[in-house]
């Protein structure tokens, strides 16, 4: 038999462990009133989402006002090019007005100024200033279109030679038996060999002078400098004498017949020389020319993205952008025209 006090102190123990036991294990509820505590939580607005979706909906307020700021409406007008832009170039469409045409479609934009006189040679841009030569007494003018539309005399000129450029915040002109360059600090003068004249001439972003001369040499001239120097090395056998030039970063771009021989060719091609070793970098797609250029009668020119302006006195144009040569409508009559020079 056992004894009384054993089994009071057994179930003593017993209650012990349960005691211990409720407080560890969960309630038999316990289940059940989590699930719906949850369910009451999924029940109530959150705001966050609402604070979001304001948000939203003040941004999406905002873009459709300034939408109608910006789009326009169903107003005729047309909005107008601007004046400088990549297609931009600068012509005379008649004697003593220069203007502004978009290279793809030959609409004018704007005409810019009336320079007062007659245009003699062709045009040279650097940036949005335009140069042009004017007769004058004693021989013509050399003046300067700003980007204000005011026309002011920067040179006079003696000489009959018209080559004219500029870039690098200078301009270069021939005159007599040599070429001056302005722009920076005085004039600077460069002679020519005697009986030879400049044909043409480019300025580069660096102050660089290229010269084509009647002999058809090419000299560059370092920024600076006064002497002419020897020219670049003859051109590969075959080759053509160039007719006009122009800078293309830091090489030479010439334009010269397909073709050499008499009569003049027809067709004609724009090559690259490097600026430094006169080594010949590309050769040039050929484009016809429906007849032969004068050197003294054509003009090239590069805009921004590297394509090419010829254009000749009598109106012929054509834009050369890589492999592709096609023509562009004329700016002018064929009476009174002088050669058009992409700027900008």
């Amino acid at each position: 038999m056992r004894d009384p006090d054993d089994t009071q102190a057994v179930d003593e123990l017993r209650s012990g462990l349960h005691a211990l036991v409720d407080d560890v294990e969960p309630r038999g509820d316990t289940l059940p009133r989590l699930l719906a505590a949850r369910q009451r939580r999924s029940r109530r607005p959150s705001r966050r989402p609402l604070i979001a979706a304001g948000g939203v909906a003040v941004a999406a307020s905002a873009v459709f006002l300034v939408a109608l700021a910006v789009v326009p409406g169903t107003s005729p007008r047309q909005a107008e090019p601007v004046s400088i832009a990549p297609n931009s170039y600068v012509a005379a469409p008649k004697p003593g007005t220069l203007a502004s045409f978009d290279v793809l479609t030959g609409k004018q934009h704007e005409v810019l100024a009336e320079v007062g006189a007659p245009v003699q040679g062709g045009l040279a841009a650097d940036g949005d200033r335009v140069y042009a030569t004017v007769p004058a007494a004693g021989g013509s003018d050399i003046v300067v279109l700003g980007p204000d539309r005011i026309i002011r005399p920067v040179a006079h000129r003696t000489g009959t030679g018209t080559a004219l450029a500029a870039g690098g915040g200078r301009f270069a002109y021939a005159e007599g038996d040599g070429v001056v360059v302005e722009g920076t600090g005085g004039p600077r003068r460069i002679g020519l060999p005697a009986g030879e004249q400049a044909l043409d001439l480019a300025v580069d972003h660096d102050g660089r002078l290229a010269v084509l001369t009647s002999r058809s040499e090419i000299h560059i001239v370092a920024p600076g400098g006064t002497e002419l120097g020897a020219p670049m090395p003859t051109p590969p056998a075959g080759a053509c004498a160039p007719q006009a030039l122009a800078w293309s970063d830091s090489d030479v771009a010439v334009l010269t017949p397909a073709e050499c021989g008499n009569p003049p060719a027809e067709r004609m091609r724009i090559s690259t020389l490097d600026g430094d070793s006169g080594a010949a970098v590309g050769g040039g797609v050929p484009f016809d020319t429906g007849g032969a250029l004068g050197a003294e009668q054509v003009q090239l020119s590069v805009d921004r993205v590297g394509r090419y302006l010829v254009s000749v006195a009598d109106g012929r144009q054509w834009l050369v952008d890589g492999a592709d040569a096609r023509p562009v409508a004329p700016a002018c009559a064929d009476t009174g025209c002088v050669p058009a020079t992409f700027w900008g």
